[in-house]
């Protein structure tokens, strides 16, 4: 086998990006060149112009130094037989071992030596735990005399010496003699050095210990790996540096011409006036805050909050804010012209909504399948396309690739995404998960409401925000309607606050920005509290009740049905929200039941099988089903002497995203009608979803979720300032017989306290409880009181639980990279996936989809992709319990496959407009927890 040293065949392939002098003579990449441009591409993800940029840029650059060995060379080659082993034809290691002996010649630190070599080993795998993974396996491997890694060293010395003493040469090894390092690597003194990082001397030998590794390993590998493993996908898949690097990017010109526009506009009375004038207040004032925290705040200032009431406008004032910050520190930067703005939210389900607002053509019109905008969550076609993939050919399977590794990688310049997105991908990341983490660089990261994070997670987002901040370099906009103690460890700055004392006369930066026709000085805080007061609560009495010495009672489901009817009339709405599907469901039926009460979802499924809908491929809208549904009921509604029919609709995650859609669009449409309109959701209803009731009835559950659920209610003040009740109640057990002496425990304990996975906060419910009892006036409190007042003594209730002890801040410190990647945000039970049919062109979609892919068919799994808008996630213990159930692909349910299942009608389940979507025919205990 002669020279040059090969990376991979390209021969057949027709390459976009690769130079003459990057292919031998047969047109296969070097493995010179890969090396090369693979160093240089993770150096400018990485960033830092100094030492530690240049540690990764050595270890880049030896990355696949394993490849550089007969075995893996013969193995490699199509037109040559591999008869290796295959431990031997294996690289990653080997290129460890390389990477440890350079950087230790250029005298790097103990962390970044070690989180290179580390980086380097697991380069096409998730990261270990970095103790035992040191100590044990690669230590292990390095010592061995008749392992692979000699058998790999001694076939170089025999035959390549010249070639990889090059590879050395090319990593800037300051002596990149192979006879030197072959007699070190040979040596074994690479596994002493090793377990003396990872590793405490015992008399059976060695014992992994945590506490020997350097500090803050995870932070720096993390880094160190995820631009690595980039650098390396894309120069392997031909991807151009440009499609890489320069990031295309929305404006803030854009939102200051649409607010303008929107001010120009007659409000329709003097109250929307002056909230209009409030909500701009605060925009600009949130603006100057950026200025002050920018200019003048420390450097361990690097999370700013946005704390505003529910209505003010978060969403243009947070984007406002961070278009701003982004444009500054891009000003600023000698080395990063263009930054992303990550905004992340809870909630998958809400994602639509913010996502409505980029893709309005009176805005940006920004198309997320362009470079500009991704929207990165498990139900979307994550994609970044250039101009290349507009022609005919941007359905080829390369093209597609590409397309979909930028997209993941997020290198766009606006991602909209989920907090799983974000912090399960800093927490023991998958390869692939870890292309997205060289975006964090400097970027602009927006949490909008992070208190909706799992409470037993706060102490591990506190340690990822400080990982994100410090390692990466990026800035936290925090925006909340509360103000919990999420970020109580850190250094904070308040952008309203900063704002208020901001002298804009001394700023460059306001002179040289947008002029107004209408001056808004600047308010404290608190006014904007004082100025938004839009609903009042009552506490019910049995939501006081799981205080000691206080006996328990709930609401049975036809009391609360009663009083949900008694509030709502032709001049008003009710939202009801439940703690579970099951309770939610219960409440339906009793409320469906009532003579004067109509659920709306069977005329959504009479409109639909009517015009055969394909919910994959629909042309039609949601606005536009939800008038035909409208239309409908109006013309067919029984017509009653008494009063008009209670409208009703239900929302919880077990509907198809097509419907839940419409179903949001027929909500916002009743809610402040002359039709008396009751939804009942779910808790997945609070964060972000845009409609506006009289009256909000919720569940006993957390404070600021209680708040959340009062930001659903007179939103835009429709019912006048103050005109909307909130009202807390606890809702008995849906089998509950005499909720006043109950015997079952409510749906809220399976919800906060107990949890889903037994993990919940003990006494959370007596802890909520107490806090709402020295509430003054249960029977009428002020917004403020609860919004302001309860919610702060809630956070501190909760400080005292010991909230913040728990296992992820120490893996995180501890490097358990392998531990960190088995934690999930979403918590609770596994769940799997099913693709619902409603109409006749649904069940053909599906068929046809399955079709595909059993027989292989490429386009099968792209049509699976394509139908998120009929994918409904459900426990896999309700699965599990359906056999009849079939799988997408048709194979076993343990086989390797498509694990996503079809429902086409049977099969043990149903799925119903009118009772709250999928839900197996027998009764599941995993309906109490979900939502």
């Amino acid at each position: 086998m002669d020279l040059p040293l090969i990376s991979h065949p390209t021969r057949d392939e027709d390459t976009e990006t690769y130079t003459d002098d990057q292919l031998t003579e047969v047109g296969d990449l070097r493995l010179d060149a890969h090396n090369r441009i693979v160093g240089e591409r993770a150096a400018r993800l990485f960033g830092t112009a100094d030492e530690t940029g240049a540690y990764l840029q050595a270890a880049a650059a030896l990355h696949d130094f394993g490849k550089a060995t007969p075995q893996f060379q013969a193995h490699v080659r199509p037109d040559r037989e591999a008869d290796y082993a295959d431990e031997e034809t294996a690289h990653a290691r080997l290129g460890a071992l390389a990477t440890w002996y350079v950087l230790g010649e250029l005298g790097a630190p103990d962390r970044d030596r070690l989180a290179c070599t580390l980086a380097i080993a697991r380069h096409h795998q998730a990261l270990p735990n970095a103790a035992q993974y040191t100590a044990e396996p690669l230590a292990r491997a390095f010592e061995r005399e008749d392992g692979a890694i000699r058998a790999q060293l001694d076939a170089i010395d025999d035959r390549w010496p010249s070639a990889a003493e090059a590879l050395l040469e090319q990593a800037d090894c300051p002596n990149p003699d192979w006879d030197q390092f072959y007699s070190w690597a040979t040596s074994g003194t690479i596994a002493t050095e090793l377990r003396e990082l990872s590793a405490e001397k015992s008399l059976g030998g060695h014992q992994p210990e945590s506490r020997f590794l350097p500090e803050k390993l995870y932070d720096r590998t993390l880094r160190y790996w995820s631009a690595i493993t980039l650098a390396d996908k894309s120069h392997a898949m031909d991807i151009p540096e440009a499609w890489v690097f320069d990031l295309d990017t929305l404006d803030r010109e854009t939102i200051e011409q649409y607010i303008a526009d929107l001010r120009d506009s007659p409000p329709d009375s003097e109250h929307e006036a002056r909230l209009n004038d409030e909500r701009e207040r605060a925009r600009r004032q949130a603006v100057r805050g950026i200025h002050e925290w920018l200019t003048t705040s420390t450097e361990n200032s690097r999370i700013a909050t946005l704390t505003l009431p529910t209505g003010l406008g978060k969403t243009f004032t947070g984007l406002s804010a961070a278009f701003e910050a982004r444009d500054i520190l891009a000003e600023r930067s000698e080395t990063l012209a263009t930054r992303p703005i990550i905004y992340a939210l809870p909630y998958t389900s809400i994602i639509e909504q913010t996502r409505a607002i980029f893709e309005d053509p009176d805005l940006w019109g920004a198309d997320p399948k362009q470079s500009a905008l991704t929207v990165h969550h498990y139900l979307s076609q994550t994609v970044v396309q250039h101009d290349q993939y507009e022609a005919a050919d941007a359905t080829a399977t390369d093209d597609e690739a590409t397309a979909e590794l930028l997209g993941e990688a997020w290198r766009d310049g606006t991602i909209l995404t989920t907090f799983v997105q974000l912090f399960e991908s800093l927490t023991g990341p998958t390869n692939r998960q870890g292309l997205k983490l060289s975006a964090l660089r400097e970027s602009v990261i927006i949490l909008d409401e992070p208190q909706a994070l799992p409470k037993d997670w706060w102490n591990g987002i506190e340690r990822l925000l400080e990982l994100v901040t410090e390692e990466y370099g990026a800035r936290i906009l925090a925006m909340t309607a509360t103000q919990p103690s999420l970020v109580r460890n850190l250094e904070t700055e308040s952008l309203l606050e900063a704002g208020e004392t901001h002298e804009r006369a001394d700023c460059n930066y306001c002179q040289s920005g947008p002029t107004y026709q209408q001056s808004l000085p600047a308010a404290a805080k608190t006014t904007y509290f004082e100025a938004a007061e839009r609903v009042r609560y009552t506490i019910d009495q049995t939501a006081l009740s799981k205080q000691l010495g206080v006996d328990e009672s709930h609401i049975g489901y036809g009391t609360a049905t009663n009083r949900i009817l008694d509030v709502t009339d032709e001049d008003g709405s009710t939202l009801a929200i439940c703690n579970t599907i099951r309770s939610s469901r219960e409440l339906t039926e009793t409320l469906s039941e009532r003579p004067d009460v109509i659920h709306l979802g069977s005329y959504i499924e009479d409109v639909l099988e009517s015009r055969n809908l394909n919910a994959v491929e629909s042309r039609l809208s949601a606005a536009t089903i939800a008038k035909a549904v409208l239309d409908r009921y109006e013309t067919t509604r029984p017509a009653t002497e008494k009063r008009t029919p209670t409208a009703l609709l239900t929302l919880n995650s077990r509907y198809r995203p097509f419907d839940r859609e419409m179903l949001i669009e027929l909500a916002d449409r009743l809610s402040t009608s002359a039709i008396p309109f009751v939804l009942v959701s779910t808790q997945a209803i609070e964060a972000g979803v845009d409609l506006s009731f009289r009256t909000v009835f919720r569940d006993i559950a957390p404070l600021d979720s209680i708040v959340q659920a009062a930001g659903r209610c007179n939103r835009s003040y429709e019912w006048g300032e103050n005109g909307g009740r909130v009202v807390v109640w606890m809702l008995a057990a849906p089998d509950e017989e005499t909720p006043s002496e109950p015997t079952e425990r409510p749906p809220a304990y399976y919800v906060y306290e107990k949890g889903s996975t037994d993990a919940g906060i003990p006494g959370h419910l007596e802890l909520i409880s107490t806090v709402l009892a020295d509430i003054p006036s249960n029977e009428d409190v002020p917004d403020v009181a609860v919004a302001d007042d309860a919610v702060t003594a809630y956070f501190k209730a909760l400080d005292q639980k010991s909230l913040w002890a728990g296992d992820l801040r120490d893996a995180i410190d501890n490097a358990k990279g392998r531990w960190l990647g088995r934690q999930s945000l979403i918590g609770g039970q596994q769940t799997l996936d099913v693709l619902v049919a409603l109409t006749d062109a649904d069940y053909g979609e599906i068929e046809a989809l399955s079709t595909q892919i059993q027989n292989g068919i490429p386009q099968g799994y792209e049509r699976l992709e394509n139908a998120a808008g009929i994918r409904v996630s459900m426990p896999k213990s309700i699965i599990e319990d359906t056999p009849q159930l079939n799988r997408v692909d048709k194979q076993e349910r343990n086989s390797d496959g498509v694990q996503v299942f079809e429902f086409t009608g049977g099969s043990g389940l149903e799925y119903d407009l009118t009772k709250g979507g999928l839900a197996s025919t027998e009764d599941q205990i995993s309906n109490r927890f979900t939502l």
